[in-house]
């Protein structure tokens, strides 16, 4: 069959050609060899889990025994495999999609399922909104984007439902007791420090070791124990992100994601300084170094390392110019992105290069084998976020107002009813 999917059947390629459209993630690359076996996996491997989930009145403990001897994995394994194919029958456009693309492994399954288990499966208004968002942010939009990793599977999700209930935490972490703590152990002649703060508090800590660390070529852990005996001292801005056109937006800082609208009021009380990322976007310096402020737009557009599947946040990251400023290339946002060192080495040896849509900021990655890849930036500035945040606004809007209605009709109700009491007239004694 000559066309240009390489390796698949002329069944593969009738299929993928009829049901897919010309947009893809790249696990589901049909010219790349390895993608193209890493799908048939993959299909494989959902088809075999749907056909084997057990029904309700099955015995669980016997289709563990079974599934055991056939697959060769544990029970732990199995069943969190049962849980998160079965979650997908709670979230019907998401499931549709799954068995159109198959670009979900289970690993990113399991991760959607265990998320989701903190939410009331029972209200399926607040459902129907996480199979629309979600599915959304599943859906590739090119050829060759690169596919969200389970961990900005997990932030997306958190963030979408502390926008429906915000009674749950945003963190995934087993621990049941989020309250602050300090322990420190010893073993022999080794010491271990436990602490556990808010979030806010914790990227502090880090960003602070961290600048010491560098300024005066140390270890991360001679750092912080400089900075512990107060041998050093640093400076450290703590950039909190929020749409100022979306009221009770959630707040968004590198490496946390999003935080509920309660915490986001909280640290904005304490900001020194407001500055407006859209009238900065644009802001244009002489110089290679990049002021802070343009590092905050850049690190607002791509959330972190803009390489695909990297996951180093944007307070780790490098600024990059994309034309070399010794070639002319100016210090400014839109030709610049993040990196993490190792990354930015890469673009700096010639290994790789890039083009930024100027639009969406989407990164065209071509590497010196001559493949490429597409990398969506994944920060609050990005498009796609704004859009998403611009959704949320208007689903809180239209909840308030259905409440405010449904109080409405029961208090006409109440009145026709006789059940309402009237105001107190200027001569009742008050009711104490």
């Amino acid at each position: 069959m000559s066309t240009g999917l390489i390796e698949m059947t002329e069944v593969e390629a009738g299929l993928y050609l009829h049901f897919s459209p010309p947009v893809y993630y790249s696990v589901s690359n049909p010219h790349d060899p390895a993608a193209v076996r890493g799908a048939r996996a993959r299909r494989e491997d959902f088809r075999m889990w749907q056909n084997e989930l057990p029904s309700a009145d099955a015995d669980l403990r016997l289709t563990l025994a079974r599934l055991r001897r056939s697959t060769g994995h544990g029970d732990g394994y199995i069943t969190s495999a049962i849980f998160a194919h079965q979650r997908l029958e709670e979230l019907p456009r998401l499931k549709l999609l799954q068995r159109r693309l198959v670009h979900l492994d289970l690993h990113r399954l399991k991760a959607i399922d265990g998320v989701l288990n903190k939410i009331d499966a029972s209200v399926t208004a607040h459902m129907a909104v996480i199979d629309e968002e979600l599915t959304d942010f599943l859906t590739p939009t090119r050829a060759n984007q690169n596919l969200p990793t389970p961990g900005e599977i997990r932030k997306k999700l958190n963030a979408i439902i502390q926008t429906l209930d915000t009674s749950v935490s945003e963190k995934d972490d087993p621990l049941p007791d989020p309250r602050d703590h300090f322990e420190v152990g010893f073993e022999g002649d080794r010491a271990y420090i436990t602490v556990e703060t808010d979030a806010a508090t914790g990227l502090e800590i880090d960003i602070r070791v961290r600048k010491h660390a560098a300024a005066n070529n140390m270890s991360l852990v001679d750092a912080y124990n400089d900075l512990m005996r107060g041998e050093g001292n640093t400076s450290v801005t703590l950039n909190i992100y929020r749409a100022h056109d979306v009221e009770d937006a959630p707040g968004w800082m590198s490496d946390v994601g999003y935080i509920n609208p309660t915490f986001t009021d909280e640290l904005a009380a304490k900001a020194t300084r407001i500055r407006d990322m859209d009238e900065l976007k644009d802001k244009m310096v002489k110089g290679y170094a990049t002021p802070e402020d343009i590092k905050a737009v850049i690190i607002g557009f791509d959330g972190g390392c803009s390489e695909a599947d990297c996951s180093c946040p944007g307070h780790r990251t490098q600024m990059e110019h994309r034309v070399n400023h010794a070639d002319g290339g100016p210090t400014t946002a839109a030709n610049m992105a993040a990196f993490c060192p190792t990354h930015h080495n890469v673009k700096t040896d010639g290994r790789m290069t890039y083009i930024i849509d100027p639009h969406t900021r989407e990164k065209y990655l071509l590497y010196e084998d001559g493949t490429y890849v597409i990398s969506e930036p994944r920060g609050p500035l990005s498009l796609k976020e704004r859009r998403w945040l611009q959704t949320v606004g208007q689903r809180m809007h239209n909840r308030r107002e259905r409440v405010r209605k449904e109080s409405q009709d029961r208090r006409n109700l109440e009145k026709r009813a006789g059940l309402s009491t009237p105001p107190p007239t200027e001569d009742d004694p008050p009711p104490f």
